[in-house]
């Protein structure tokens, strides 16, 4: 197959140090908008199509293609100093921006008078998508997942390290796919820290987190989960706090975070809601 050539649009500081590391890279996962990589580290990077919008380790091209009628499952994948080569395609890096991953939190944790009182009507609305999707509540889960949340809001996180590590277990790896609804809750729950705790207290909360449920869960899930310790998110969620910062609609970055995966930016709003919510998270 000829050559494809494709542009950057946008990358995120620690994939511009990925493409700069010596370490080879393989491909992990195929689908029509996203190929992810990873490479020897085990540190992943998602090549991402324009509607996907950019991430935490995307590396946003310009140009909307299927991508598994391009690329073989195992096509082979190597750095250049112009970006990157996947099979057939030949992804240009060097007029790339630099997307900063991470949304405003310190604005955030400063205002909790401007929003805090909106995250009941919020819960409503991704409940009323959950119902839409006739998903039992919340997000497919089982009794198990339930009864574990009912346990996590009788603990007070900070203070009970052995209590929320307990937790964090529980929740690590539940569910299917390549990541797991319980996953997704902890990623939104660490956002609703980030968003109403100081950074010190959140660092060793997810340091919790990583080190618990890394080892419980996929690779994919896995790359999550670390993002969110580090406060980074989607491009969506830089919206909602922006949204929330502003005092305008948050329904249409709600919306946008509804739509990623089946129930993925469900649970993640519903760990978010469940954080923020709670004064003994605070």
């Amino acid at each position: 197959m000829a050559t494809i050539h494709l542009t950057a649009v946008n990358f995120t500081p620690r994939v511009q140090r990925w493409l700069q590391k010596p370490q080879t890279a393989k491909l992990l996962h195929l689908f029509d908008q996203v190929i992810n990589l990873i490479d020897a580290d085990g540190e992943i990077v998602s090549v991402v199509q324009p509607n996907l919008r950019p991430g935490p380790f995307s590396l946003l091209i310009g140009e909307a293609r299927p991508f598994p009628s391009l690329v073989a499952p195992f096509a082979p994948v190597a750095k250049t100093q112009a970006g990157l080569i996947i099979g057939p395609l030949a992804i240009d890096c060097r007029a790339a921006e630099l997307w900063q991953p991470s949304p405003d939190w310190p604005r955030l944790r400063e205002k909790p008078a401007a929003w805090l009182g909106t995250l009941g009507e919020m819960q409503t609305a991704v409940n009323n998508h959950l119902n839409d999707l006739n998903v039992s509540s919340p997000a497919n889960f089982t009794a198990r997942f339930e009864g574990i949340i009912a346990e996590l809001l009788a603990v007070e996180v900070a203070a009970d390290p052995v209590a929320w590590q307990t937790a964090v277990t529980q929740l690590a790896g539940l569910g299917p796919g390549f990541t797991p609804a319980g996953d997704d809750f902890l990623v939104g729950f660490l956002y609703g820290l980030w968003a109403t705790r100081p950074a010190a207290d959140v660092v060793e909360l997810a340091k919790v987190v990583v080190e618990t449920a890394v080892p419980r869960t996929t690779q994919l899930s896995a790359a999550w989960l670390q993002a969110a310790g580090r406060g980074e998110a989607v491009e969506p969620w830089h919206d909602l706090v922006a949204a929330l910062l502003d005092q305008s609609s948050w329904s249409l970055p709600v919306a946008a975070i509804l739509q990623t995966g089946a129930t993925s930016g469900a649970s993640a709003l519903l760990g978010f809601i469940t954080a923020a919510q709670n004064s003994q998270f605070r």
